[in-house]
């Protein structure tokens, strides 16, 4: 019988500290499991917390979605951090290779990540497409899932998401250089809040791009500008051109979730 090769890094975390109800806290005193490796790319995904279904990823909207917290290859961690109602932050920070072995035996020994495998397609054949919350963790040459069917303890996905936002002592506000912009022609709505867009200024004319269905990349300012205003407006923020309104989005490459990388 083949044994999955992340299961054997657990096995050895496990057996390396004592068992598997030690409580051990998450720090870098924990020490450093030199067996945990991961793909280094930075496209890579070592680390995600995040709510899926619902079948939100096929909505337009859904490409500004940033997962609450993701820990990629290149070691960098993103996270959001909820100011107040359509205001968010998305900070970042690259951590070393310590910060990231030691939250990965964190989450296999106080935790017990991996005793938890995913059950939402387990679940019964139902006519309501469930939201729910979910965990993937890529390492070790292995991939595991869990989510909230699998029968976490209370505040279980809490936890885990404020171990992610603190894997990092030095948080960085996140601004993009570039990005893809992206537009769809929607009814102009007064309950809105809405913003004219001057054409010839910006240089890019919104009714071209909606009718090309394709996104444009786009740099520094615009780029700082539409970031901005897609994280401190609500989703349904409409851009007006000619008196026509326009639904937005701006993706960022290995920061939303949904996006293309870069050109």
């Amino acid at each position: 019988m083949r044994v999955h090769p992340l299961l054997i890094a657990c096995a050895l975390l496990l057996a390396g500290c004592g068992g598997p109800n030690i409580l051990i806290p998450p720090t870098d005193d924990f020490g450093a499991n030199a067996s945990i490796t991961w793909d280094r790319s930075p496209d890579a995904v070592v680390f995600r917390i995040e709510i899926v279904g619902g079948g939100r990823e096929a909505e337009f909207a859904a490409r500004d979605d940033i997962a609450p917290c993701t820990v990629y290859g290149d070691n960098r961690v993103v996270w959001t951090n909820e100011l107040s109602a359509f205001n968010e932050q998305v900070l970042f920070d690259q951590v070393g290779d310590d910060a990231i072995r030691v939250f990965i035996e964190t989450l296999t020994v106080v935790d017990q990540l991996f005793s938890y495998p995913a059950r939402a397609d387990l679940q019964l054949p139902s006519s309501i497409v469930p939201v729910y919350e979910q965990i993937t963790i890529n390492v070790s040459g292995g991939s595991f899932q869990s989510d909230a069917f699998s029968g976490w303890p209370a505040d279980y996905y809490e936890r885990i998401l404020d171990r992610c936002r603190t894997i990092s002592q030095t948080p960085v506000l996140f601004e993009p250089s570039a990005g893809w912009f992206s537009v769809v022609e929607v009814p102009y709505d007064l309950q809105t809040p809405a913003y004219p867009w001057e054409t010839a200024a910006a240089g890019i004319r919104l009714s071209e791009l909606a009718a090309s269905g394709e996104r444009r990349w786009v740099t520094d300012p615009l780029s700082r500008v539409l970031w901005n205003l897609v994280r401190t407006s609500p989703p349904d923020v409409q851009l007006v051109e000619d008196n026509r309104a326009f639904q937005i989005s701006f993706e960022v490459p290995r920061v939303t979730r949904y996006s293309p990388p870069p050109p």
